[in-house]
């Protein structure tokens, strides 16, 4: 299940930003619950990700389609092709609790790349 709901219209949201090569900058994010922001996605590495929003059963289905598919450039609501050295957005209400992670789910990325983690909890640390 994904971390809440991707957002078609967003206006004035708070930004969050995080830049990835090979690792996240940050590494952990902290929202509050029924908090909306857009995720602002720096691809910093020489290469193409597509960046995948969503809880351990999400991310599993997604990695299972690029698996079979492994060239697929497409965008789902949860999800955002990032080319080399772009910046992405995704707006995004975290309307559930828990720990989600944000990661490339590129079949050759899955097993080496890291997760941005996302704790969504009633009061944001």
């Amino acid at each position: 299940m994904a971390a809440g709901t991707a957002l078609r219209k967003p206006v004035d949201l708070p930004i969050l930003a995080a830049s990835f090569y090979n690792s996240w900058t940050p590494a952990h994010l902290d929202i509050p619950h029924q908090h909306s922001v857009r995720l602002r996605l720096t691809n910093l590495s020489d290469d193409w990700h597509l960046f995948a929003l969503g809880d351990d059963t999400a991310l599993r289905d997604q990695d299972l389609i690029h698996k079979l598919m492994p060239d697929l450039r497409k965008d789902y609501p949860n999800t955002r092709l990032s080319e080399p050295g772009t910046t992405v957005t995704l707006p995004w209400r975290f309307d559930r609790e828990g720990l989600f992670s944000l990661r490339c789910v590129r079949a050759s990325h899955q097993a080496r790349s890291e997760a941005l983690t996302i704790e969504v909890s009633p009061r944001a640390h």
